[in-house]
């Protein structure tokens, strides 16, 4: 696992998606994946394609498509290429596929022209956000945020420095908790409780003999004291706490990207119970209490689990949409929003409608697409009709094994706002 400390921290985490799968299948992804990136990197077009045939099958990832179309291409595959780029094309991927050399073979063909001009219509900028505030800490490297309704002030956690700092909303900030206080490690997913009085926190542990710990806090919102801290270790395998949300009554779900599962623990519980498991790297999760239901995102696109029976099914896209690439996932008033990314560093801010009756996408909304300043954009918080989100995370500098990687080059933390009706 060492080699992979050096790769950007999202391939990491693709790489740990597979892994989360089920031990057989695990493997074979794990390894398709790998010859696969390979391949394609070393630009082996005829490996590419037999090892990128099976594996976008199994996943459905636009991004691997996208990868495939370009073997297809240059293995002179030029109908299956075609029908990928069309795929992609028709589901809202903002691609840009005339700038690919890759795909030159194609440049004349009629049906190619005609796939630029929907991809080149995916594209179209939104840009309807607005600055909320900006932190000073260039070296924060922030994942998780949300708000405290009783201080009037943003709960921000940090990745790099392993801690949560409260924020106003004029962009001054101050230690909520110490760097590992009370053996908080990486800050990820946190939510304030319903009563406002406590902060739930996501936590986990990356390298040394620790990583594979994972852990969730509950720590008192006027002192950042912790009042409960739930911990797994890496025995019975690894553990990566990611995101959670809070039921009315008090009940703690959470998404738990290594081992694939969702967690519950009940209110006032000392212990997590498995409620959900065989997912691929599971990562945002939302809750609609009216209709008793919890999603979840995963590597494989997204769920809806019944909240009495614990059953998860995939809600289909009806190949109008992708569902892959959700960090933070909210739900809004029968909607869900979701931050993604299409697999090629397009991210979006988008609003999914759903019908729980048939479990499909009935309508795809782009809120906010392309800015200057989107560097991983990963979670958000909304209050009053405004999503507040972490627009430039910054994950590709910091490594599994804690150090950034040309710190220098990084820029403050930048907080946007964003209208929703």
């Amino acid at each position: 696992m060492k080699p992979i400390q050096l790769w950007p921290i999202r391939q990491y985490l693709l790489l740990l998606a597979l892994f989360a799968a089920p031990a057989a299948q695990t493997q074979g992804l794990f390894s398709d994946y790998q010859q696969f990136n390979a391949a394609w990197n070393e630009k082996k077009y005829e490996q590419c394609v037999q090892l990128g045939v099976p594996l976008a099958k199994a996943t459905a990832h636009p991004g691997i498509q996208y990868k495939l179309a370009e073997c297809y291409c240059q293995t002179g595959q030029l109908p299956q290429s075609l029908a990928l780029l069309g795929i992609l094309a028709e589901r809202g991927l903002p691609y840009p596929v005339e700038e690919n050399s890759n795909f030159s073979r194609l440049y004349n063909d009629t049906q190619f022209v005609e796939y630029t001009a929907t991809f080149r219509k995916n594209r179209t900028v939104i840009d309807k956000s607005k600055v909320s505030f900006v932190i000073k800490d260039s070296l924060l490297i922030p994942e998780g945020i949300t708000y405290d309704g009783i201080h009037n002030a943003f709960l921000v956690g940090s990745l790099a420095k392993r801690k949560v700092i409260r924020c106003a909303g004029n962009g001054f900030c101050m230690d909520f908790t110490g760097s590992n206080q009370s053996g908080c490690w990486m800050a990820l997913g946190m939510k304030v409780s319903p009563d406002g009085k406590s902060l739930w926190l996501c936590s986990a542990a990356e390298h040394d003999t620790l990583n594979g710990y994972s852990g969730l806090f509950q720590l008192e919102i006027h002192s950042g004291k912790v009042l409960r801290k739930l911990i797994m270790d890496n025995k019975q395998g690894p553990h990566l706490f990611n995101d959670l949300v809070i039921t009315r009554r008090g009940d703690v779900y959470l998404t738990d990207s290594k081992a694939g599962k969702v967690w519950r623990s009940v209110q006032n519980g000392n212990a997590l119970i498995e409620y959900a498991a065989g997912f691929v790297y599971p990562n945002g999760i939302a809750i609609d209490q009216k209709n008793k239901v919890l999603f979840v995102a995963d590597f494989m696109g997204l769920h809806v689990i019944d909240l009495k029976t614990g059953k998860h099914t995939p809600l289909d896209h009806q190949n109008k949409t992708y569902l892959n690439g959700i960090d933070g996932l909210y739900y809004y008033k029968g909607t869900l929003l979701g931050i993604q990314d299409s697999g090629n560093q397009d991210d979006r801010i988008v609003r999914f409608y759903y019908d729980l009756k048939t479990n499909t996408i009935t309508k795809t909304e782009t809120l906010q697409t392309f800015r200057k300043d989107f560097i991983i954009p990963t979670t958000g918080t909304i209050i009053n009709r405004e999503f507040h989100y972490i627009a430039n995370a910054q994950l590709r500098s910091l490594q599994p094994d804690g150090t950034i990687t040309n710190p220098e080059k990084l820029v403050k933390p930048v907080i946007l706002k964003l209208k929703i009706d």
